[in-house]
């Protein structure tokens, strides 16, 4: 029985380990997900500067704007390249996140395994121990009074 009341906690635990997991989990895909948002519309933002420049070039633009926009595109590059890896990062982390959680998930579903053989081992040995005493007393009650005392 004692064992039995020990699986019981280490199930409680894994199962809060599991939960604690998978929360990680959300905040890491979220994270992931903001990140992309934020790289696209970086991406987004220059490329409507690129088409705005040649539109520029194709109208007329004075060196000193063209250096403008060449220096602004400069920044907006960098900034996707710094998004990127923040990107690239946060992907990362959420694959380690899903993988501690499958893990733990895992491990939670192996101290159940554990918990339910125990517990069938358990009503096995009660069922003998009835039938070993179910068997005593019709031996018992199958002998003669003398006998019994």
């Amino acid at each position: 029985m004692a064992n039995l009341t020990a699986l019981d906690t280490l199930v409680l635990l894994s199962e809060q380990e599991t939960d604690k997991a998978a929360e990680s989990l959300g905040k890491a895909i979220a994270r992931r997900a903001d990140a992309q948002q934020r790289l696209a519309m970086l991406r987004e933002l220059r490329g409507e500067y690129a088409r705005k420049l040649q539109q520029h070039l194709h109208d007329g633009l004075s060196f000193a704007a063209y250096r403008n926009f060449q220096m602004f595109m400069e920044k907006i590059d960098r900034a996707i390249e710094g998004q990127q890896a923040i990107e690239s990062d946060t992907s990362l982390r959420a694959e380690q996140a899903q993988q501690t959680w499958q893990d733990a998930r895992r491990e939670g579903r192996a101290w159940e395994v554990l918990v339910d053989r125990a517990g069938r081992e358990r009503a096995r040995h009660e069922a003998r121990g009835e039938r070993k005493l179910m068997d005593e007393f019709a031996a018992r009650a199958g002998q003669p009074a003398a006998d019994r005392g």
